[in-house]
């Protein structure tokens, strides 16, 4: 759709300015989002990939924990999962790439699960509580990567609108009315040479 502009020589100069910034600036935020979606699937694939191995390993963990619980009362099992001072500090800290800021969850284990003497149980389940902080560091570490997933997917949304703006409405727009007014410009170079030979003809004939 052409501008509603007046077509003159200043006007046709700045449209010619403004379509030559639309390009570049189309190029760059194709190669941005170019590059978005090559770290978006890179990503992607590492997390699904981990994800996997996370939802193996805590499924082996469960089965685990329920084989070591089997011969043992609700009592017991109480006195086993309850009495701890373990805690988990979390914090987070901001990166950035491509101009998309992302958080990134740290952790800090404080105090220690075992709240039963060493000679209650057998060796299996300090090993299985030591399985269970691995799986939490890993949980947290899926929960950022899960983070800085969505908001890439959110950058990738907001530069594709950007580059179809530019591509198919901003763009054309620009060419469109540059044609008009170099067209126009031209018609009226056209009209002005054949009045003024017009008028030289009329002075010669005069003479």
């Amino acid at each position: 759709m052409r501008l509603n502009v007046n077509p003159t020589r200043m006007e046709l100069l700045a449209l010619k300015d403004r379509l030559s910034l639309a390009r570049r600036g189309h190029k760059l935020l194709k190669d941005k989002l170019e590059g978005l979606l090559k770290n978006f699937l890179d990503l992607s694939n590492q997390f699904i990939r981990r994800r996997e191995e996370f939802d193996y390993k805590f499924s082996e963990i469960i089965k685990r924990y329920y084989t070591l619980t089997a011969s043992y009362t609700p009592e017991e099992l109480e006195l086993i999962l309850s009495g701890g001072d373990f805690k988990i500090n979390l914090s987070q800290k901001e990166l950035s790439i491509m101009n998309v800021r992302f958080p990134v969850f740290l952790s800090e284990f404080q105090g220690t699960p075992y709240s039963y003497p060493f000679t209650f149980l057998n060796s299996d389940f300090d090993l299985l509580y030591y399985d269970v902080r691995e799986s939490l560091l890993e949980l947290i570490e899926l929960s950022s990567i899960q983070q800085e997933l969505f908001l890439i997917a959110l950058e990738i949304s907001k530069v594709r609108r950007r580059v179809n703006a530019l591509e198919y409405i901003m763009i054309p727009n620009l060419e469109e009315t540059v044609k008009y007014i170099a067209d126009k410009l031209e018609e009226l170079e056209r009209e002005n040479i054949a009045r003024l030979l017009k008028v030289k003809d009329i002075i010669s004939g005069k003479g």
